[in-house]
């Protein structure tokens, strides 16, 4: 099949099966995909296509293949995204563990404002400036 011949079928089908995938997808915009796909897999085959019947019922074979294909990968979409949820729903923190965390928050700094003057600001520098030993000690002009 050549790029004339390929131009002629997509003339004379387009709007028809365009119709077919709107109506089967329920008026859905993924629709144009769908049928791109249907010329797409047409394109790849055509030098191997063997019909048995008629070229509309090998096209419109396709063009179902395809409708099925989009709507098994809407599928699996839309699970994907109810475990994502599920999941993410699972890893936020729960009103307890949230004050939890808080306690633990407000024990932590308790504690960092105890430490000796030097000793909090080198602690400060590690842990939430995030300097390395070496970028601390040259600050504070110390020895590693």
């Amino acid at each position: 099949m050549d790029l004339a011949a390929f131009d002629e079928i997509f003339n004379r089908y387009a709007d028809s099966v365009h119709t077919y995938i709107r109506r089967r997808l329920d008026g859905s915009p993924e629709a144009d995909d769908v049928l791109q796909e249907v010329f797409l897999r047409l394109w790849h085959k055509r030098e191997s296509i063997v019909i048995h019947s008629s070229f509309r019922n090998y096209l419109y074979t396709i063009v179902q293949n395809c409708i099925n294909d989009h709507l098994r990968a809407a599928k699996r979409k839309r699970y994907t995204l109810v475990d994502e949820l599920e999941e993410q729903a699972e890893q936020l923190p729960q009103p307890d563990e949230q004050y939890q965390v808080k306690q633990v928050y407000h024990i932590w700094k308790d504690a960092t404002r105890k430490l000796p003057g030097q000793m909090r600001r080198i602690y400060v520098m590690k842990t939430e400036d995030q300097l390395t030993v070496k970028e601390i000690a040259s600050e504070l002009q110390l020895s590693e």
